[in-house]
């Protein structure tokens, strides 16, 4: 039978860094939910709470209050057998520096009864890394390669990754993003990670989380953010436009100027659209615009400032 109860899931999490005057919130009562065998990318900028979050859903951090639950299991319960089922990458992951990638892997390999190890000779081959090499002798690129082969060889069933992608030229991040599409092929696996290249995030999620200050702005599936939120921009000739038909959109931002009047809607429809075209004045032009990820990651950062302020 499928398990269709969420690999990670998150509500009303709290965590702060910090006291009185020095208090930070990290995070502020987030809520998600990760389905599985989803590939879901966590967007933000930074000091957004992205990492934190990583953090407590491996265990590395503990919530001032609320509930995790990792592959239905409270990470900081977790057994040995469950922690075999998670791969973690973080943002400044290293391997001991004496260690070549074949020490590594024979550290490694006993840890993790599905070890793959044809998977484990491609990779080297993709990577164009030598077994024999120590890390503190290999690049930066190289280095970041020989932790995700790490990760990717266990096959787990869920793997979180933190700005994986960090510090590969061009060609290792597209064969990176080529293997974890393979991941993804498989319906029981599941991959979170969050990253500041939004190309990547767009080309291989299909969910995805924007944070701002520790709290949620817009959350979904990608295919479907993209139709649903939309500008909607009135033009006028002259003089500002009044309000047209409140409360038929809920609006991320609304923006007026003096002769143009903007929304950003997170709930479009072409139906409300013709509604909201049949009570408008024939002088005012209507525009809609959609969003690619970028846009949409933007309009969200701008709306949590404009909230804030």
């Amino acid at each position: 039978m499928t398990n269709t109860a969420p690999a990670v899931e998150m509500r009303d999490i709290r965590r702060t860094f910090g006291s009185g005057k020095d208090l930070t919130i990290a995070v502020d009562n987030l809520t998600l939910s990760v389905p599985r065998g989803s590939v879901y990318g966590l967007l933000g900028a930074n000091g957004a709470g992205k990492t934190t979050s990583i953090r407590m859903m491996v265990s590395h951090l503990k919530p001032d209050s609320g509930f995790i639950r990792v592959l239905g299991e409270d990470p900081a319960e977790q057994t040995t057998d469950m922690r075999r089922r998670i791969a973690y990458i973080s943002e400044n992951m290293q391997i001991p520096r004496w260690m070549s990638m074949e020490d590594a892997v024979a550290f490694c390999k006993p840890l993790y009864p599905n070890w793959n190890e044809p998977l484990y000779q491609h990779l080297l081959k993709t990577f164009d890394l030598k077994p024999s090499r120590r890390y503190e002798e290999s690049s930066k690129g190289q280095r970041r390669a020989m932790c995700i082969i790490i990760a990717l060889c266990q096959e787990p069933e869920i793997l979180i990754m933190d700005e994986p992608a960090s510090g590969l030229d061009t060609l290792a991040r597209r064969h990176f993003l080529k293997e974890l599409l393979k991941v993804t092929c498989d319906e029981n696996k599941t991959v979170l990670f969050s990253s500041h290249i939004l190309g990547d995030i767009e080309r291989t999620v299909d969910r995805v989380a924007i944070l701002m200050r520790g709290r949620m702005v817009l959350e979904g599936e990608l295919d479907t953010l993209k139709e649903r939120v939309r500008r909607i921009t009135f033009r006028t000739d002259g003089g500002n436009i009044a309000e047209p038909a409140p409360g038929l959109f809920h609006t991320l931002r609304n923006i007026q100027e003096r002769d143009s009047l903007q929304w950003v809607v997170t709930d479009f429809e072409e139906e409300k659209l013709i509604q909201l075209r049949e009570s408008l004045p024939e002088t005012v032009a209507v525009e809609v615009e959609g969003f690619n990820l970028e846009e949409l990651f933007m309009e969200s950062i701008e709306s949590g400032r404009e909230e804030k302020n």
